[in-house]
């Protein structure tokens, strides 16, 4: 090969290395451990749903039990967890690809059994099958406290199809004993994207929001029924922090369901209906190992209901909530500041108009978390101040105790309380105007007790103090 045509092929190699993310697809990596952990499938204790008690068989059993869930962290070092959406649940994390994309997981078995991580529908060699069954595998079983790293690939055949729109689900589990650590709560969804229509997160670009949900019966006694959770991402009777989306966002369901004979589902949306494989419908039929993946165009606001349409999986608390709202507008109104917590009979907030205009009246609710970040409860007086605000100015108003009135100082002093929300509900200014929420807690702050609770995008549905009747419900 003479110097010219050596010259041309160290340039033709040197574009393909620079320009081989684009060429090639991209290697994406994940830190993935399984870990042993402790997992409570109604943190509130109650059903949301219907502001009531759980039924008496599940309560005397309880909602909090050890599970094994895949955990992300954001580095080799796997010291510091990587956040994940509240509404994923019990499932591990969202491990994306475009086609074309190479998937590396590093894999870390910190619990006291064996385990691995086995991919449907990415393209693998036998050491990363993930499966323990003769001929097996290296990455077939990870003994505990070893590690192992996954290499797969995402082919044309792990993207999708032609009547699928630009992305679609798949699931990871373990593969040692599958039904059994699979219903331990290991399982994860995968989620790959066409070449050419992925963001550099892997995440689509003709969709605005991207759901993942879990339809599957959680066995924790043996087949007895007090012992079956009928849950969607591990949670039950409502407790699943909602799905939240701005109305007119297009919006992608990716369902998934596992499980047995028992785990016949049939996920089922109030208030909208979706789009999946060119015909609309509101119901998706899901067997054990199902998935699929459907469209929705948010544009009916509002909080609506979520759940599994067969009529023992409803009564046993397969149901949840999604919400869309209004988009985002400019606030009137911040709370800087709340004193909410260790100062008994004190309950104040700080309020600034960070309007153009004079506020001269104001009117707002106090509501607050018990039990859990779903469970929250309000008071019968809306608080009203005719006072006046300047543009740009602070002024601090104090809430009735209702606690210390009803002789339950204690309830405002332990550890009963998580949070306090401050809503306003109706702003007037001088010139006439007026503004009023154009949904539940638009322009609200929230007070927790603890800093580490997650950020919630929209107030969940305020819970009566009195129980619905039967007939109501």
């Amino acid at each position: 090969m003479n110097r010219s045509a050596t010259a041309k092929y160290c340039f033709v190699l040197l574009f393909m290395l620079v320009a081989s993310p684009s060429l090639f697809g991209r290697t994406r990596h994940y830190y993935i451990a399984a870990e042993e952990v402790s997992w409570n499938y109604a943190p509130a204790q109650r059903d949301l749903l219907h502001a009531r008690e759980i039924p008496l068989e599940w309560r005397r059993v309880g909602y909090e039990w050890k599970k094994t869930r895949f955990i992300e962290y954001t580095g080799a070092d796997f010291s510091t967890q990587k956040p994940q959406p509240p509404w994923l649940g019990i499932m591990g994390p969202i491990i994306r690809a475009e086609v074309g994309d190479r998937v590396v997981v590093h894999f870390w078995n910190k619990t006291s059994r064996p385990h691995d991580i086995h991919p449907h529908g990415m393209r693998y060699d036998k050491d990363s099958e993930g499966a323990h069954y003769v001929p097996f595998g290296k990455g077939a079983l990870v003994a505990p406290g070893a590690k192992f790293t996954y290499h797969w690939f995402a082919d044309a055949e792990s993207g999708p199809g032609p009547s699928d729109g630009s992305s679609i689900v798949w699931m990871y589990h373990p593969h040692v004993d599958e039904p059994t650590e699979v219903n331990a709560g290991l399982i994860g969804p995968i989620i790959v994207t066409a070449k050419g229509k992925a963001k550099a997160d892997g995440s689509p670009k003709d969709i605005d929001r991207e759901f993942v949900a879990l339809f599957m019966i959680f066995d924790e006694l043996k087949g007895q029924t007090n012992g079956l959770f009928h849950s969607i991402n591990g949670y039950v009777f409502g407790n699943l922090p909602s799905f939240v989306m701005a109305k007119g966002q297009k919006v992608r369901w990716h369902l998934l369901a596992m499980g047995n004979e028992r785990d016949l589902h049939t996920a089922h949306w109030h208030g909208k209906t979706v789009t999946s494989h060119r015909r609309h419908t509101d119901v998706v039929e899901l067997l054990p190992a199902s998935m699929a993946s459907v469209d929705m165009l948010a544009d009916n606001p509002g909080t609506w209901l979520f759940h599994c349409q067969v009529s023992d999986h409803m009564e046993s608390g397969m149901m949840a909530t999604f919400t869309i709202q209004h988009p985002k507008r400019a606030c009137p109104v911040q709370f800087p500041t709340g004193r909410f917590f260790g100062s008994p009979g004190i309950l104040e907030s700080q309020v600034k108009n960070t309007s153009q205009k004079l506020i001269r009246k104001i009117e707002l609710q106090a509501e607050y978390f018990s039990g859990g970040v779903q469970n929250i409860h309000g008071f019968p007086d809306t608080w009203k101040w005719e006072s006046s605000i300047k543009p740009g100015e602070e002024k601090t108003f104090g809430f009735q105790d209702y606690f210390r009135e009803k002789g339950m100082p204690g309830f405002f002093t332990d550890r009963a309380i998580l949070g306090w929300a401050v809503l306003p509900t109706r702003i007037e200014f001088a010139d006439g105007s007026v503004w009023t929420p154009r949904d539940r807690g638009e322009c609200s702050d929230i007070f927790w007790r603890d800093f580490e609770h997650p950020e919630l995008d929209a107030l969940p549905p305020l819970q009566p103090d009195i129980e619905l009747p039967e007939h109501e419900m």
